[in-house]
């Protein structure tokens, strides 16, 4: 997706996606800072909670991976963050960031106001605008099979990454990852059937992909 490739209406979509994005990530930071804040922690720690969460992570990710499509779509980065097994990828993690927060998560706050908005951005009309993204503007003919193995070496680098955050400071950003809580065998019984989960919805992407590309020769 060389700047020759991307048309005005692809353009226009991935700036609003990526401005959308960002500008939900900068509202929560001061929201997070405030509630960690509330809660004992320095600032530092503060800021460290803010992107231990996977929602925060992977909005980041769809941010920073437009952001380098569109600017800079020629540089080694960009034309990463442009590969079709790497969009559809990402894809799969906002899809996972969507569904898992509404399956486990909603329910347990009530946010109001200004957070109940960036809640909404973050957990749903991004994921659904990455997912259009995708759908409407992306190569699907590379995606193969191999690759759902693949996709999930974020997740699994994430889980390790707050169960040693965990384990040092006694904070998990999740309930059900929290070892303190629940114990290790529930965590990583749970971790388990996200991995399942990903790899699930890492198979249908990819089968819908190769389905697309099936019928649309010029993708």
């Amino acid at each position: 997706m060389s700047g020759p490739q991307m048309n005005t209406a692809m353009r226009i979509y991935m700036v609003a996606t990526a401005a959308v994005g960002a500008s939900a990530l900068l509202l929560q930071f001061p929201l997070s800072i405030a509630i960690s804040r509330a809660n004992g922690m320095t600032i530092g720690g503060a800021v460290i909670t803010y992107f231990s969460f996977f929602t925060i992570q992977t909005n980041l990710a769809v941010v920073v991976g437009l952001a380098l499509s569109f600017a800079a779509p020629d540089s080694d980065l960009g034309r990463f963050a442009s590969r079709p097994e790497v969009v559809a990828g990402l894809g799969v993690s906002i899809a996972i960031v969507g569904t898992g927060y509404s399956l486990l998560l909603r329910n347990l706050w009530a946010p109001e106001g200004l957070q109940l908005i960036v809640d909404f951005v973050l957990h749903d009309l991004v994921p659904l605008l990455y997912i259009a993204y995708w759908l409407l503007f992306v190569p699907k003919r590379g995606l193969r099979w191999r690759s759902v193995p693949q996709w999930l070496s974020y997740p699994l680098a994430y889980f390790g990454f707050v169960l040693l955050r965990g384990a040092i400071s006694g904070r998990y950003p999740y309930p059900f990852i929290d070892a303190g809580a629940v114990g290790y065998p529930r965590v990583f019984f749970n971790a388990a059937l996200l991995l399942l989960a990903f790899t699930v919805v890492g198979l249908v992407a990819v089968g819908i992909g190769r389905c697309i590309a099936r019928f649309a020769p010029s993708d």
